[in-house]
């Protein structure tokens, strides 16, 4: 099994695109942590927290309806997520369950640990709320503002794209 490894330098070194705020993209994961925890509060354990996990990792692949990839927190802020590297053709390809699922790992990392009472909870604080630390700072410190997750799917958040009819 190969692990995934990145460097310290890609992480900083993406290219700068269009940067949302911090607060927006904090603002908009506030949201959908609230929407996690209202799963896992008012649904029966296990589903309840699985659901809220599953949210987590999938929740901002949302594309139905009035959603264009996007979780309710980025619908509600005017944000979506894209692919960051365009096809030679300049097209950006169409985000797959595959990039949404790889761009949430650190957050479903955190979420994930939530369900498991008692040692999850340790493990909670000691791993997952540094994790999110992290993610906090590098979107801050990145000139494109992208986090750790973003890095892995090869995916930036961006404001709302026109719709092209």
């Amino acid at each position: 099994m190969r692990l995934l490894t990145v460097p310290v330098s890609a992480l900083l070194s993406i290219p700068k695109s269009v940067r949302v705020s911090v607060l927006k993209r904090v603002g908009a994961r506030a949201i959908d942590l609230s929407i996690m925890l209202l799963f896992s509060n008012v649904l029966p354990y296990p589903v309840g927290p699985l659901a809220g996990f599953a949210y987590s990792i999938l929740g901002d692949g949302m594309n139905f309806g009035p959603f264009r990839r996007q979780s309710v927190g980025k619908k509600a802020l005017g944000l979506q997520v894209r692919r960051l590297i365009p096809e030679a053709g300049g097209d950006r390809p169409v985000l797959t369950w595959r990039d949404i699922g790889l761009r949430n790992i650190p957050v479903g990392v955190v979420t994930f640990l939530q369900i498991i009472p008692v040692l999850g909870w340790i493990l909670l604080v000691l791993v997952g709320i540094p994790l999110l630390v992290v993610e906090v700072w590098l979107m801050i410190h990145n000139p494109g503002g992208h986090r750790l997750g973003d890095v892995l799917g090869d995916t930036e958040v961006v404001p709302v794209e026109p719709r092209s009819s």
